[in-house]
Order: C-alpha cells, then structure tokens, then sequence
C-alpha cells in the first residue's frame, strides 16, 4: 500500500476516534450511573459493554452502552415495554433528561456521549462465555437475545490477532454509515467485519472493498435505499483502490475523500 494513503488512513483513524481523555470521561459517567442503579433492588447487575468496551466508538456518533439486568424476581410476568418504563423511573430521580428511545433508556447529556442503559432479562448462560439476555426489540414488541459478553470477546480477540487496522476499518465504515443516514447498523459492521477477516488483514484500502462487497452480497432484504449505499460504497472504493493500483494516488484520495467526507479530506489537504 502506498505510504501516502497509508498515513491519510492512519490520520483518519485517529481523527474520528475518541481521545483518551474524551473515553476516560464516558467510562466514569457510566460507572456512576451504574453505581446509582446498584442501589435499586430490583437491578441485579450492571455492567458497561458496547464500542466503548470494544474500543470501536467513533467520536461524535457512539454511545455508552450499559446493560442492566433485572433481578427474577422483578423480570416475572414482565412485557418488553414494561421493564423499560420500570428501568426509567429507576433512572428519573437522578437523571431528569432520562427517556426512553426504541429499546433502551437513554441519557442526554450537552457535552460528552449519552449512555443508553439496556434494560435486561438474565435468560441463559452462553457456551462462548457470559449470560445471554432477553431485551426488547427496538419496537418494544417483542423479545430479542442479546449476547454481549460473545460480541466483546469476538472483536477483542480479532483486534488482538489482527492489529489496528481491524479496530481502523471498524471504525472508518462506522463513521461512513453514520453520515449516509446507517444503512448498516454498528453491530451488523462489526459482525460483518469478523466474518470477512479470519487470519490477515489486507492493506486498509483493500480491507474496505472487501468489506463492502462482503456487505452487498449479504444484503438480501434490506431496504432498498441502504442497498443502493452500499452498493455506491462498493463502487467507489473499487475505483479509489484501482487509482492506488495504477499509481494514481490524487485520483485515490479523490475517491476516498467522496466516500468518507469532509473528515477525510481535510487530513489530505
């Protein structure tokens, strides 16, 4: 891979990432929410998970992911709505901004990420590791499964096998999805990015083609609008990884700097 885009890629990555002073911030302000739910008796545990504890959140987009799970006694008889209702006013007496939105409780906050706490039905324990949860679906119609401890372990081990530029492109088609309106949620990136990269991790340029091909050919029933970016996406970092090819490299940053946005292109300039 040229050195050039290597850099611009390496700068990208860093520029959309949180600092440490900015992750440090969202960890504790998670930590003291989750320590104002300890005292609630029918909250049995509560732990921090998500990006945050992936190392895969991008500044400006992703929360804090905090899973609370109910005690047995609180969960019996319970509907998916009803232990988001009761998971608010757990959380209201503290936090007045507290809401709820689609299946979680979230906490606004003017500086800094929110915090949406999961409320969490213990279900079944996981062969791979740590509990699998009942959660309401986004619709609060339902229940889901949610193996949050599986999904960490996964990423985590795959960043460790493969370096930074797993937890990079993770964290570059992240950033892309969010400012094309998400046609593909952060959990399904990561998943897909898993699925793709077993062994070695290609240059950074080629690892997001193959992402993206990865993504088109698995997108069998998804809206037909997020289809239509995804496909673009494809289309695009083919041509910017033909321009690096050919020795190109404006007509590769170009390329990449219309599928990644202002962000990408003011680290070229």
């Amino acid at each position: 891979m040229n050195a050039t885009l290597e850099k611009n890629f390496e700068l990208f990555a860093r520029r959309i990432s949180l600092s440490q002073h900015e992750l440090d911030d969202a960890l504790e302000r998670a930590k003291e929410i989750c320590q104002f739910l300890s005292q609630d008796p029918t909250v049995q545990e509560c732990k921090i998970t998500g990006s945050m504890a992936r190392s895969t959140a991008i500044r400006g987009f992703s929360d804090v992911d905090i899973v609370a799970a109910l005690s047995p006694s609180a969960s019996t008889r319970s509907t998916p709505y009803s232990i988001a209702a009761r998971l608010l006013d757990a959380l209201r007496p503290r936090y007045q901004e507290a809401h709820i939105s689609e299946n979680t409780v979230r906490i606004s906050f003017t500086q800094g990420p929110d915090v949406d706490v999961i409320p969490a039905i213990p279900d079944t324990v996981n062969p791979a590791g740590g509990l699998i949860y009942k959660i309401p679906s986004p619709d609060q119609s339902r229940w889901n499964t949610y193996a949050p401890e599986e999904r960490n372990q996964e990423i985590n081990r795959k960043g460790a096998l493969l370096g930074n530029e797993f937890i990079h492109l993770i964290k570059i088609i992240k950033w892309w999805s969010k400012q094309h309106g998400q046609p593909i949620a952060s959990y399904e990136i990561e998943n897909i990015a898993s699925a793709t990269f077993s062994g070695r991790m290609p240059s950074i340029t080629r690892a997001i083609v193959e992402f993206f091909e990865t993504a088109e050919h698995s997108s069998k029933g998804r809206q037909k609008g997020h289809f239509s970016s995804i496909s673009e996406a494809r289309n695009i970092a083919n041509k910017a990884l033909q321009c690096e090819r050919q020795g190109d490299m404006r007509g590769a940053l170009d390329h990449w700097g219309s599928l990644l946005g202002d962000q990408f292109s003011s680290v070229v300039s």
